[in-house]
């Protein structure tokens, strides 16, 4: 193919006789009729403005190994309504969905990962990111009573639909037993009064916080000052369109106002609210992590804490903590269980004390399906596999296609998504986790601790050019309503002509 097209290579599609292929170069237009290139069980059929139709592919290399995946085709539908979507799927024209659905609950004819509330599996955290690079920010005395003052409860009943829990403040993902051995009750009780470590509301503590630091309204507009006079002015940035984290926005910011503050919801464009994000050009600012991996919470400690990362890697906030990185290194290089559960209580209290930031949900993995046609879908009841919203990372939610039946068949979960020690071929979480204890961890020279001085230091880094949410956010994509994918399966090559 390059010595046909040379350089125009970029521009080649892989059509594999589903397009033209034809590539115009500057000795004209040439016809490539080459096959596609496939690693895994499905190959383009056919696409469109509208459509994607895989087909699969009956002798594909795995197939010893994982055999084939339940449908023959595949195809994914493309909407531009949340609206049509959702009404597709309660009508049984598509089967498999990744769009927000408002009180899926109502609909007895979706199924959702959990049958009752919360309904989808948490992917990772919705935070309240304050901008440490803004000297008012700077005073923990402010984040902490902004901490005490939010109405959590309202927030996931009004504006998240009760999908989530209150996270725990110690940003362990307390909502699978696995990631919770890694709390440290104790402390978290000390702290929060509740082992779980989640915030109770006290807008009279979050006051009186603000009181004995020194906050009061100067020139009687009804607004806390800085204890230096210097007036505060908040707002907390969220794109438009995203309607949930739009009216999370409008409730904390009604809650902070009840004690004194001046913060309002400051809805912007997509990419006006990342280049602020990316710039730190913002004070407030609701955001996410990524997903927690490895059944332990580091990679969240690092995402929130890491003074080396900047968005959009991580590190939304700007936090610049030399204790922090400190611990995040010595709990990478941690041999033992124990070892690590040390440093992780150390993390867990540098949170509660400074509180570089606020969770507020857990984000969502929007998931729902149809039995009309398949069966066999991942649930509570049926946890054979759990990555299973359709835009997750690392097409890893395709494997639940082998999970599925025609209905009317029986469904069976596949032997080998079983971990090696119950005779599949997955790498079990303990092997996972021995294995990491021997990584080679390089050593680092730590950053000094935060103070006003270095804020014009951080404030001179290179801000990297924006992007696009992680993969593991993708789900906000279709909350916007920009984009909304659903996959369907067919069966039949009717369907599936032009």
């Amino acid at each position: 193919m390059y010595e046909k097209v040379g350089v125009n290579i970029i521009n080649w599609r892989n059509c594999g006789g589903t397009c033209d292929d034809i590539v115009s170069t500057e000795s004209g237009d040439v016809s490539i009729n080459l096959p596609q290139v496939v690693s895994g069980p499905y190959k383009l059929h056919y696409f469109d403005e509208l459509r994607i139709v895989y087909e699969r592919i009956d002798d594909w290399w795995g197939k010893d190994i994982f055999g084939l995946p339940g449908p023959k085709y595949v195809v994914h539908r493309i909407y531009l309504s949340n609206e049509q979507a959702l009404l597709d799927l309660r009508q049984g024209n598509v089967d498999w969905s990744g769009i927000f659905i408002p009180n899926v609950g109502n609909f007895k004819e979706i199924g959702t990962y959990y049958h009752g509330k919360p309904y989808f599996r948490p992917g990772a955290f919705v935070m309240l990111y304050f901008n440490h690079k803004n000297p008012i920010l700077q005073d923990v005395n402010l984040r902490k009573a902004i901490a005490y003052a939010i109405n959590y409860n309202e927030v996931l009943t009004k504006a998240f639909y009760g999908y989530s829990e209150q996270p725990s403040m110690s940003l362990v993902f307390i909502v699978f037993p696995h990631y919770k051995q890694w709390l440290n009750t104790t402390l978290a009780q000390e702290y929060w009064g509740n082992p779980e470590g989640k915030i109770t509301p006290n807008p009279e503590l979050a006051k009186k916080i603000l009181q004995d630091a020194g906050y009061k309204d100067v020139d009687g507009d009804g607004f806390l000052e800085a204890p230096n006079g210097e007036k505060i002015e908040l707002n907390i940035i969220i794109p438009t369109g995203w309607t949930d984290w739009m009216i999370a926005a409008d409730l904390i910011a009604n809650s902070l106002q009840k004690i004194g503050l001046n913060v309002v919801a400051n809805p912007v464009d997509y990419g006006a609210y990342w280049g602020m994000i990316n710039g730190g050009d913002y004070t407030l600012a609701l955001g996410w992590t990524g997903s927690p991996s490895f059944y332990h919470p580091w990679d969240t400690y690092r995402y929130v804490l890491d003074p080396r990362l900047t968005p959009p890697t991580a590190n939304w906030g700007y936090y610049n903590n030399s204790k922090a990185l400190d611990l995040l290194v010595k709990a990478a290089q941690a041999e033992t269980s124990d070892e690590l559960m040390k440093y992780y209580t150390e993390i867990q209290k540098l949170i509660y004390e400074d509180i570089p930031a606020i969770p507020i949900a857990y984000s969502v993995q929007w998931y729902a399906y149809s039995e009309k046609y398949w069966t066999g879908w991942p649930n509570e009841d049926n946890p054979w596999w759990t990555e299973v919203a359709p835009y997750r990372e690392y097409s890893l939610p395709l494997w639940l296609l082998f999970g599925l039946s025609k209905k009317g068949e029986p469904a069976n979960p596949p032997q080998w998504a079983k971990p090696k020690d119950e005779g599949g071929i997955l790498t079990p979480n303990k092997e996972v986790l021995f294995q990491l204890s021997g990584v080679f961890v390089p050593e680092i020279t730590p950053t000094e601790t935060f103070s006003s001085a270095t804020t014009t230091e951080t404030g001179a880094q290179t801000s990297p050019q924006p992007q696009r949410p992680s993969s593991s956010s993708r789900f906000i994509v279709g909350l916007a309503g920009i984009i909304i994918a659903v996959i369907a399966i067919v069966i039949g090559a009717k369907k599936l002509s032009k």
